[in-house]
C-alpha cells in the first residue's frame, strides 16, 4: 500500500482493569508515547489501545512499561 509505513511496527494490546481504576489506567495509557490511539470497549477487555514503536526492541520497552501501570489486571497484544 502506498500509505503503509514498513519501517514502524503496530500492534494491539487489548487491556483489563482492576475494579473501578479505568480512569487512572486510561490517563497512564494516554501518558505513554508509544500509546498512538486509546478506545474503551465492552466484554472481556476493558481498553483496546494501539501501539506503535520503530523496532521489536522499541515494542518490547513500551509493553513493559505498560505492564507496569498499577491496575491493569491482564493483556494481551497482537502485533498487525
Amino acid at each position: 500500500r502506498p500509505d503503509a509505513e514498513p519501517q514502524q511496527i503496530r500492534a494491539w494490546m487489548s487491556v483489563e482493569v482492576e475494579g473501578n481504576q479505568l480512569r487512572d489506567v486510561a490517563a497512564r495509557l494516554i501518558g505513554e508515547p508509544g500509546v498512538a490511539a486509546l478506545h474503551d470497549t465492552n466484554g472481556r477487555w476493558d481498553l483496546l489501545a494501539e501501539i506503535r514503536a520503530d523496532s521489536m526492541a522499541q515494542l518490547s520497552q513500551v509493553l513493559g512499561r505498560i505492564r507496569l501501570i498499577k491496575g491493569i489486571r491482564g493483556s494481551e497484544t497482537s502485533i498487525h
